[in-house]
């Protein structure tokens, strides 16, 4: 068995594929303990020719799957995640990679302390530093945070409380290592045909983890690249939902498991910032804006869901609450909706770890 099954979705990246792969490749871990899963989601460039390369190069670690047609991120892993076959399972987005000593600190760590999941640092490269040091950016060793590895061990809702809201884990999946077994026995799947796929993986993953493990130190680095998932304005546009479907799946979910009635205030304190802060910013982001009839729409799901929210002690302990519930209750037309935006832009100046 490999001890680590890494899945790849491509897509158009074919100017940055080689190194990712070859950062793998690399690992000091060793290349035999690898299955590189490298899904090919419909590309109309030349990606699928190098992904053919090297796992000619690499064929007992690399596995290529070519997809016809275009099926997006979250369709893409959930397949390739049925290929994988390794003790321990991480994700990497095509145009991103991993410093040399990532997967044999990672496993070695996860190994030792028995977590479902270890978590570790991202660090964002810009596109000038990528062109200035060129492939030899990847032979860059890990960077120290300055701050101690943390390990918890979940016992109770505070603990879980802890991880979600205490700076320890972020939304996102390929900073993390999963243990397969433990991926399997929950059936953890990504939203499928979205660009915001990633939370119905990660959030009912964190809330059935027992044992977390994060390892303060920057192992991948993130491709600052401006040509990107979504791109131009009017995928931006089509897309602007997207986090909206995946948090209601993240709610079914959670309640198809148990957590709206075994932890009903963190399940509710995720929810309302998720769904309601995470859906403003994400399109405040991309450079756009809910008009009064979408924010209302996002007003009334959690009015209709939590009508006591306000009431609920994780919220009220967040540093930026008062902004939440001015945004939440406000009654937003044409005449004032610039008035939300510039509350909008405070609070996400100070929301930080708080989720």
């Amino acid at each position: 068995m490999k001890k680590i099954s890494i899945i790849i979705p491509v897509y158009n990246t074919s100017r940055y594929i080689s190194r990712c792969v070859l950062s793998l490749v690399r690992q000091s871990l060793g290349a035999d303990a690898l299955e590189i899963i490298l899904i090919n989601d419909a590309s109309t460039d030349n990606s699928l020719e190098y992904l053919y390369a090297w796992e000619k190069e690499y064929p007992d670690s690399i596995c290529v799957i070519n997809l016809e047609e275009n099926v997006k991120q979250g369709r893409a892993r959930n397949i390739a995640l049925q290929y994988a076959t390794g003790e321990y399972i991480a994700y990497l987005d095509s145009d991103d990679w991993l410093v040399p000593d990532a997967l044999k600190l990672l496993y070695d760590k996860a190994v030792e302390t028995g977590a479902e999941i270890t978590a570790y640092l991202s660090k964002d490269v810009s596109v000038e530093e990528q062109e200035q040091k060129g492939d030899a950016i990847i032979l860059e060793n890990a960077i120290d945070s300055g701050m101690e590895d943390e390990y918890l061990i979940i016992k109770d809702v505070g603990d879980r409380i802890r991880l979600f809201f205490g700076g320890m884990s972020q939304r996102g999946c390929w900073d993390k290592l999963y243990r397969r077994d433990f991926v399997a026995a929950h059936d953890f799947r990504y939203t499928e045909g979205i660009f915001d796929e990633e939370s119905l993986f990660t959030i009912p993953a964190l809330m059935h983890v027992k044992k977390y493990y994060l390892m303060n130190k920057y192992l991948h680095r993130y491709s600052d690249n401006p040509m990107g998932t979504v791109s131009n304005l009017s995928q931006k546009y089509e897309h602007l939902h997207d986090n909206e479907i995946t948090w209601m799946q993240v709610y079914e979910v959670l309640k198809r498991d148990g957590f709206l009635k075994r932890e009903p205030e963190l399940t509710e304190a995720l929810f309302v910032h998720n769904y309601f802060n995470r859906s403003l910013m994400n399109a405040d982001a991309a450079g756009l804006r809910y008009d009064p009839e979408g924010i209302r729409s996002l007003q009334d799901k959690i009015h209709s869901l939590y009508p006591h929210y306000a009431k609920n002690p994780i919220l009220i302990n967040m540093r930026s609450f008062p902004y939440m519930e001015k945004l939440l209750e406000m009654n937003v037309d044409a005449d004032n909706i610039d008035v939300f935006y510039t509350i909008l832009v405070e609070w996400e100046s100070i929301v930080g770890n708080e989720v």
